[in-house]
């Protein structure tokens, strides 16, 4: 038996013996994999030869378009791994990259695209960024996160010289006002990648003229496309199924639509005040029509499919439309230019060319707006069986005459013609002209009640407490407006007035600074602001702007008070304002706080980014318009 010394020394030269090995397969390891190995140095090899070959072939296809056709551009060329265009492409021409690059792997297929002619790469690994920056390959040159085209002024370089836009197919989204108000765009080609279009990402642009949207696009978002007023030729592909509202609003070169089969819904808008449309195919599977979507077109006949169920206001305020094909149809009838339900108790629109209307006696229900536009409309006759009238029903500004069949329980008109409820609480229509006092017992008037024109003001009886109905265009442009002691809140939309006086009694709202601002009567809500100011000084008191506060404001710099918490939906709606700063209290702004005011394109907010939610709250310009100033 061996001693224990003689076992300990064994044991010592087995550990010696071992840590040289593992010293000797460090070095070989090293020698492999680190970062001048051999295995590492191969990788990086291969990488460079596959980018190279692959650069090359991008050249070498882009010679070869050029001497076919001379007209070629190279900064037209786009392609990824489902499109292919460049400006000389043949009519129904289909290729993808492998067209150009056919021995692109699989990995490179996934990561590489060519934009505007140049070979780009999309990655994070360091061995490929500085072996492509090393080829001249661009590297994440855009701002795409998750799929999503972000609102950048870096992304703004995807629209080549000519005007083109051509979408990246790696991109599942169009962000949020991205290339709202580009000056120069004149082409869109949106790849079938792209799922979601959102609100405004194309809004406002001027110079636009053709928009290509490949099968696979789903939805776009609510004024996408608006006020794009030399926008000819859109295609609407079969794969979407919602469009936004006021989406196509006031593209006023759109002469002819077909509406996408799966499309169910028209939302409210959508083609409105598209005066020169004059053709649109409504999809058979369309079941609803919303507020003024096809307002103001060009459109003389309709279809209606046979699941049309819905018709909302304003939806068919088309003075050019003659004549309404119900015959298909299961929710309507078409009789004497009038639109009414299927059974003819609900009397939906007029047509526009009416001069005088004789309703159904069958009549029970007029919709809200449905004497809209009717500008040659001059007398109407109520029947007897009518118990309900909608908003805005008596708006014509061409209306002399309302009669009452002397059965009809529901409704009255006094010695000058003007129109009431049988109790006289509710006012439907004023024929008197000048500075009018509404008469003692009133409580609501509806809208279009002061549409024959001619009144400069208008004092509202103790009575009054407003419209519980809607609160929209019930009063015109007027010099002054009176709101007694029992008028709780109001929308400023409603009283787009010189001055409004509130009754010193009134124990709900208060007027300060010479009229200038009406506050909540413990100052802390902002609802209305005089739209010519030259300054807009919000008093400090103030907590929250409510709905339409700024209304048509002309102020172009806006600094809101630091007590401000609190922005409502369209706070700022039409506002001809370019910059606002938002202080640090600020704790919640409404996703459509900033709708449709089309200048604005700084919004400083002392916060920063993460501190409060909903960026850019539907500004036209996205996030290009947000600056954060942490604290």
């Amino acid at each position: 038996m061996k001693s224990l010394r003689e076992k300990g020394i064994t044991l010592i030269a087995l550990v010696i013996t071992i840590i040289v090995l593992l010293i000797l397969a460090g070095v070989s390891i090293a020698t492999l994999t680190g970062n001048n190995g051999i295995l590492t140095q191969s990788k990086k090899s291969k990488i460079s030869t596959e980018l190279s070959s692959y650069k090359e072939q991008v050249e070498i296809y882009k010679q070869g378009k050029y001497i076919e056709n001379n007209n070629f551009l190279s900064e037209s060329l786009t392609a990824g791994k489902g499109n292919l265009f460049y400006n000389t492409q043949p009519s129904g021409e289909e290729g993808n990259i492998k067209t150009i690059i056919e021995n692109i792997s699989d990995e490179y297929l996934e990561k590489m695209e060519i934009i505007k002619g140049e070979l780009l790469i999309n990655t994070q690994d360091k061995d490929e960024v500085k072996i492509a920056q090393g080829l001249g390959i661009e590297v994440n040159p855009y701002d795409i996160v998750d799929g999503v085209l972000l609102s950048s002024n870096g992304n703004l370089l995807l629209m080549d010289k000519n005007g083109t836009l051509t979408v990246p197919d790696s991109v599942t989204e169009i962000g949020e006002g991205s290339f709202a108000n580009l000056n120069g765009l004149k082409t869109i080609i949106i790849p079938s990648t792209v799922k979601r279009i959102a609100k405004n990402a194309f809004a406002y642009n001027a110079t636009l003229e053709k928009v290509i949207i490949q099968d696979g696009v789903e939805e776009i978002g609510d004024r996408a496309f608006t006020h794009c007023s030399k926008l000819k030729e859109i295609t609407l592909p079969d794969s979407i199924t919602k469009i936004g509202n006021v989406c196509f609003q006031q593209d006023v070169m759109l002469d002819s639509i077909k509406l996408p089969k799966n499309l169910k819904v028209l939302e409210s808008n959508v083609f409105s005040e598209c005066s020169n449309l004059k053709n649109i195919e409504l999809s058979k599977n369309l079941e609803e029509l919303h507020y003024a979507a096809l307002r103001g077109t060009a459109i003389s006949s309709l279809k209606f499919p046979p699941n049309l169920k819905i018709v909302e206001d304003q939806a068919l305020q088309i003075p050019s439309l003659q004549n309404i094909d119900t015959s298909e149809n299961n929710y309507y009838t078409f009789k004497n230019g009038v639109l009414y339900s299927k059974d003819i108790k609900t009397l939906v629109i007029a047509l526009s060319n009416i001069t005088k209307l004789e309703m159904e006696n069958t009549t029970e229900t007029i919709t809200s707006s449905a004497f809209a536009r009717c500008n040659k409309l001059i007398s109407i006759n109520i029947t007897e069986n009518v118990k309900t009238i909608g908003l805005s029903v008596f708006n014509s500004p061409n209306l002399k005459l309302i009669t009452v069949d002397e059965n009809n329980d529901y409704f009255m008109t006094d010695e000058r013609n003007n129109l009431y409820s049988k109790d006289g609480k509710i006012l439907y229509r004023v024929f008197d002209k000048g500075n009018i006092i509404i008469r003692d017992g009133v409580e609501n008037v509806k809208q279009g009640v002061f549409s024959s024109g001619g009144i400069t003001g208008i004092t509202l009886p103790e009575s009054y407490i407003g419209d519980r109905v809607g609160d929209t265009n019930m009063f015109p442009e007027l010099e002054y407006l009176y709101l007694p002691k029992k008028v709780v809140t109001f929308n400023k939309y409603s009283y787009p007035v010189k001055t409004v006086e509130v009754s010193k009694e009134n124990p709900y709202l208060e007027s300060v600074d010479n009229n200038q601002y009406i506050l909540s009567e413990d100052g802390t809500e902002l609802y209305w602001v005089k739209s010519d100011l030259k300054n807009v000084n919000i008093p400090e008191t103030v907590k929250t702007i409510k709905n339409m506060a700024l209304l048509s404001v002309e102020v172009e710099n806006i600094v809101l008070p630091e007590s401000i918490e609190k922005i409502e939906r369209n706070a700022f709606y039409n506002a001809s304002t370019k910059k606002i700063e938002i202080q640090k209290n600020i704790k919640e702004i409404d996703s459509a706080a900033f709708s449709t005011a089309e200048s604005l394109s700084e919004v400083i907010i002392h916060k920063n980014k993460n501190d409060i939610s909903g960026s850019p709250w539907s500004n036209l310009f996205g996030e290009r318009a947000i600056f954060w100033v942490g604290e």
